[in-house]
């Protein structure tokens, strides 16, 4: 009887030991689901995301507007320096007397755009140039005012102010690689007006040129042929 008592008495014990751990598993099991709802959920698709997790970052959108400046050339030294270098010129005619024989007189030209509009440069930008004229504007096709001031060696002797207005044309590469030029201008030689008329070809941006002046009633100044060297 008493060895009986014995075995229930120790299977009460166990059994009572292992509802108490059952017991305890669910209450750790609760608590842990528990923990787990409160926790925020991270992304499966990055299992290093940190947490917290960082805010987004708001970005200032960008400025997809566009505006243009027309360009505004100015008088500058070396712009002031290069109005200096002359173009060398031949002029050919007869001194005074109609039968006498043809003769040649050496001289140079300086030359200046007081104004000029170009068509052939962008509607955006002004067309409008004042003294200093970028050779695209000119070349591309645009009318100006010009002036010159030449003088004369050998039988004519003189200087001679020159007024006129010309035109230019592109030819190539919108007149970067060939233009050319038609004109007309006036001048006074012995206290009488005159006026010539002229046509050019210009390379290498206007660089370089030649032009051809004919001035029917003039005898020395009949044909002027001259070597243009120009710059803005």
């Amino acid at each position: 009887m008493s060895g009986g008592r014995l075995v229930r008495s120790a299977t009460s014990r166990v059994g009572g030991s292992a509802a108490a751990s059952c017991l305890l598993a669910l209450a750790l099991a609760a608590g842990a689901r528990n923990a787990n709802a409160d926790e925020p959920k991270r992304d499966a698709r990055d299992p290093n995301q940190p947490f917290p997790p960082e805010s987004p970052r708001v970005l200032v959108q960008p400025d997809r507007s566009y505006t243009y400046e027309s360009p505004l050339p100015y008088p500058t030294l070396p712009w002031f320096l290069l109005q200096f270098l002359p173009s060398p010129e031949v002029a050919v005619g007869r001194v005074h007397d109609p039968n006498a024989s043809t003769e040649a007189a050496f001289g140079m030209r300086w030359q200046v755009t007081p104004l000029l509009w170009s068509w052939g440069t962008n509607r955006r930008v002004s067309r409008w140039r004042t003294f200093v004229v970028d050779p695209l504007a000119r070349h591309a096709g645009s009318l100006e005012l010009s002036g010159a001031v030449e003088y004369f060696f050998g039988n004519v002797d003189r200087a001679i102010l020159r007024p006129g207005v010309r035109a230019y044309f592109p030819v190539a590469q919108r007149g970067e690689y060939l233009s050319v030029s038609l004109g007309t201008s006036t001048y006074v030689y012995d206290d009488k007006a005159r006026v010539a008329y002229d046509v050019g070809a210009y390379v290498l941006y206007g660089l370089f040129g030649i032009q051809a002046t004919i001035a029917p009633e003039n005898g020395p100044l009949t044909a002027i042929g001259t070597f243009r060297i120009r710059y803005f």
